[in-house]
């Protein structure tokens, strides 16, 4: 009986400690992240206004220094696709040299990033 519940201790515990360092483990994400993250700009050729585009590691996104709320719903290495609080999509296609342009569902359209800053 107490070799037993010896082994049922290390088994817990052993089980505890699997589960603490699968929570640990980095998020798939955030590792993509890194192909987006920066500060950028774009071109609205409609007012002829440039908008600052700002995305953090973590995934959030400001637009012209103000963070959007929502989510991001999908990352691969070349797009990001965020969710707003209203129901729209910005998509975020990006190549080797990072983020090339940004898709505005709400406004259907698409805008080349004309300017990125380390």
């Amino acid at each position: 009986m107490a070799s037993f519940l010896r082994g049922l201790k290390h088994a817990l515990a052993h089980r505890g400690h699997h589960q603490e360092s699968q929570t640990k483990a980095a998020n798939p994400a955030l590792a993509l992240a890194k192909n987006f993250t920066g500060n950028f700009a774009f071109l609205d050729e409609q007012t002829n206004k440039t908008h600052s585009l700002a995305i953090s590691p973590q995934l959030q996104i400001a637009i012209d220094n103000k963070v959007l709320p929502g989510q991001v719903v999908g990352i691969t290495i070349h797009e990001l696709t965020f969710l707003d609080h209203y129901g729209y999509k910005l998509v975020i296609t990006a190549d080797d040299n990072g983020p090339q342009t940004i898709y505005d569902e709400a406004e259907d359209a698409t805008y080349a990033i004309i300017v990125t800053s380390v």
